[in-house]
């Protein structure tokens, strides 16, 4: 093989692994990092940083890291507590990654499970798991060296998407899905001896043959290099089925997308604002929903999101019994309730989708202003106690060059694309794009 050839395959391996960051991005290995208005930790605390949340940073200022908030904001944090360097794992292609930014550091074999291409669902099934984990544990000298070779380093299985599933499946109950929620969002080791199994390790022994439980096994050599070459806490580790999946995940606009064809499923089935579907209507939960033939404003976007693997109904529960200082209204979380009513849709997306602006610039440029797939809240001015009484999804069909919002508007009307963005009635007082998926325990199946 020529040079040139060798170059341009190289090229082409590299080009393959979707990062789905820009470069100079950080992420929080510890949980709820306080962000601060100045480098100095007599500043003001401007918000918290979830375990792993991925933030772009400007400059470094003596040990501080400046960030780019997705509200919009800029803050501090305290850069040893932070983490460029990151892991993913492709499971079809037997690959580990070590990536520091968008940069490939390393790449090792690996070897899988006996079941080596399903996500893991169930303790025994030796399947390895696939989503966004931490590593919880390091061990340099492992005790059983026949099992975990000459490294082990356990993540965070089962992270908070496999505990919905397990709690939705029966397979645990409220009280284990609780306590795992709690572990991994304050950065611990979740419960390992349900029956959704635990214990799963990137570790040595060997990366020929698949023969783990579950694992990801590596050469003795590469685990060793690898250990060396990681932070002691709490590293990112991704993990994707095969590279279509990662390149699925990872494209910009992805949680959009999804959003706006769950929307557009939603206007050709139908759906009516019912007085009836206005009453507390017990539910599912995770996924729960009521008659969807009838529903509120809420139900559409609710019902939206789920076609991108988005479950607002847990996202908000979870939300509120981790901060609960956020939702003063909130006495006792109620799964049947609270994510359809839009003052609290409107707290939980200021604090975990990018905030855009409500008013449209005039200028050239503004045609990526309003997106399919954006959330937009509104004020109708109805007097119910609340400014932010309506919400919707932003369509890709146009009046005037404005989009139209596809929504459930009051009582007695049908799903249907609306003109709500001129500026002049409703008021918008919230427009909102999603993140990425793992930053919400998205479902990726």
């Amino acid at each position: 093989m020529n040079k040139k050839l060798i170059l341009l395959t190289i090229f082409l391996l590299v080009s393959s692994i979707q990062t789905g960051f820009a470069q100079n991005r950080i992420y929080p290995v510890v949980s709820g990092l306080n962000v601060r208005n100045l480098p100095s930790t007599k500043s003001r605390i401007i918000t918290k940083l979830p375990i792993l949340r991925w933030v772009a940073t400007t400059i470094d200022e003596k040990g501080w890291t400046k960030i780019s908030l997705p509200s919009g904001k800029t803050g501090y944090v305290y850069t040893q507590l932070t983490s460029d360097m990151w892991i993913k794992v492709i499971k079809k292609e037997r690959k580990l990654y070590l990536l520091k930014g968008d940069t490939i550091k390393a790449e090792y074999p690996i070897a899988l499970g006996g079941n080596p291409l399903d996500d893991k669902n169930i303790q025994g099934d030796e399947s390895t798991p696939e989503g966004r984990f931490f590593i919880c544990e390091m061990i340099k000298k492992p005790k059983n060296r026949g099992r975990y070779g000459a490294r082990s380093m356990r993540i965070s299985y089962p992270n908070i998407e496999d505990a919905r599933r397990g709690l939705k499946q029966k397979l645990i109950t409220k009280s284990e899905y609780r306590s795992i929620v709690r572990q991994v969002s304050k950065a611990k080791m979740p419960p390992q001896t349900t029956a959704l199994g635990g214990s799963i390790r990137i570790h040595g022994g060997g990366a020929g043959q698949d023969w783990t439980l579950g694992c990801i096994a590596m050469h003795d050599k590469d685990i060793i290099d690898l250990y060396e070459r990681l932070p002691e806490k709490n590293t990112l580790v991704e993990i994707y089925k095969d590279s279509q999946a990662d390149a699925a995940f990872n494209r910009k606009g992805y949680l959009n997308e999804k959003s706006f064809e769950g929307a557009k499923k939603l206007l050709k089935a139908g759906c009516k604002y019912t007085t009836s579907a206005t009453a507390l209507i017990k539910m599912d939960y995770p996924e729960g929903d009521i008659d969807p033939g009838i529903g509120v404003c809420t139900d559409v976007v609710i019902r939206a999101l789920r076609n991108g693997g988005i479950d607002l109904q847990a996202l908000l529960y979870e939300d509120i019994i981790m901060n609960p200082g956020r939702y003063p209204a909130i006495s006792k979380p109620n799964t049947n309730i609270d994510h359809r009513r839009t003052r609290n849709l409107k707290i939980w997306f200021d604090h975990h989708a990018r905030v855009l602006k409500t008013v449209q610039p005039s200028s050239a440029d503004s045609k990526s202003f309003w997106l399919p797939g954006d959330i937009v809240i509104m004020d109708t001015g109805v007097a119910n106690g609340t400014p932010f009484d309506h919400i919707g999804i932003v369509s890709d069909k146009k009046t005037l060059g404005i989009p139209l919002v596809i929504n459930l508007w009051t009582i007695g009307w049908d799903i249907k694309n609306m003109n709500l963005l001129t500026g002049v009635y409703p008021t918008i007082n919230g427009h909102y794009r999603l993140l990425h998926p793992f930053d919400y325990a998205a479902s990726i199946h």
